[in-house]
């Protein structure tokens, strides 16, 4: 799935992938158009491009991905594709500025290492950092796939959650956390002890409910019951 055009082809070989599949249908049904995004761990870009045409011409992508070579597909599914409301940024999102050790294995990559995994080095940026450094005045959605650092950079983030409640769909990864020891249910208190309401969301099978003991991720906004 490194290069492709998302056309009603590419769709129906994406159900093949429940996984991929479930994202961007969850996505599409939660995003709407004029929305500015964060899609944070972007990889090829899949879902950069699905949120990219769920928020339309008025509304803008930034995408993260700090690997190089993911980095260059992405950019070229970008252009393939001619999205033209997506910034595509070399970075990752961490709770930090600078450079870090990053960890690539197979399609992923990750602050934490992995069987097989090759150490880089990349770059990474912090929410409320990047958000002013680019004067983007309103945040209304974050996407966030950073294998196991999603807490580490929700914390950064606090002052920017609170001030402006962007919605979140983030994918879980026990593992991961489990190294820098965190867990699901501690992602999950740090969003609800803001006022979030978070919804665990298995997207292999979205008409199922779920739970936090076995959800592939976390659906959370202020809105929510």
């Amino acid at each position: 799935m490194t290069e492709f055009v998302f056309n009603v082809a590419f769709r129906r070989q994406l159900q093949e992938d429940t996984h991929h599949y479930g994202e961007v249908t969850f996505l599409e049904s939660v995003l709407r158009p004029g929305m500015t995004v964060i899609d944070g761990g972007a990889n090829c870009g899949v879902t950069t491009i699905a949120i990219a045409r769920a928020v339309g011409n008025k509304g803008h992508v930034y995408a993260f991905e700090p690997v190089p070579e993911y980095f260059a597909s992405l950019q070229k599914n970008i252009s393939r594709n001619g999205i033209g409301n997506t910034s595509v940024c070399n970075l990752g999102l961490s709770n930090k500025t600078g450079p870090i050790p990053f960890y690539k294995h197979g399609e992923g990559s990750g602050c934490t290492p992995a069987d097989n995994s090759e150490e880089i080095q990349v770059d990474v940026i912090t929410i409320p950092e990047f958000l002013t450094v680019h004067s983007i005045p309103k945040l209304n959605f974050i996407n966030l796939d950073c294998e196991g650092s999603e807490l580490l950079v929700f914390r950064s983030a606090q002052a920017v959650l609170l001030e402006q409640a962007p919605l979140i769909f983030c994918e879980v990864h026990r593992d991961y956390l489990k190294v820098l020891n965190q867990s699901v249910e501690d992602l999950a208190k740090f969003l609800t002890d803001l006022g979030y309401g978070v919804k665990p969301i298995q997207v292999e099978d979205l008409t199922t409910p779920s739970d936090f003991g076995r959800c592939s991720h976390i659906y959370a906004s202020m809105d929510a019951e």
